[in-house]
């Protein structure tokens, strides 16, 4: 189910995550639930984890902001797989290594919005 403003406040709830720092550079973010867990790649896939507290878990938690190749967009790379980007593939996010493609480019180009939440 897609996520807006006009959705019901659970729904809201569910897609918003806080942009914190980095937990393995703090030149870049991690993005945190409101229960506290984390997105994180594992196996490239994107998932809620808790916070491991290993060297491993803060990479695979941490993206770095890139300048997007689309207008008002950003990119965001693996801290600790560079040249592997967030992207989205269907309804699911994953981290894959850029093939420089038009397709790819429009799946890793990501807008910075206001919370929905609220």
């Amino acid at each position: 189910m897609a996520a807006g403003p006009g959705s019901a406040a659970a729904v809201r709830k569910g897609a918003t995550f806080e942009a914190v720092e980095g937990l393995a550079n703090a030149r870049c973010y991690s993005f945190r639930f409101t229960d506290g867990r984390y997105l994180r790649h594992s196996s490239w896939r994107l998932r809620l984890n808790r916070n491991e507290r290993t060297a491993l878990f803060r990479g695979d938690a941490t993206f770095c902001p890139r300048p997007g190749t689309r207008e008002g967009t950003v990119e965001l790379e693996s801290a600790n797989y560079p040249g592997w980007f967030l992207r989205h593939r269907g309804d699911q996010l994953w981290v894959d290594q850029s093939d420089r493609t038009d397709r790819f480019r429009a799946d890793s180009a990501f807008r910075v919005r206001a919370p929905l939440a609220g």
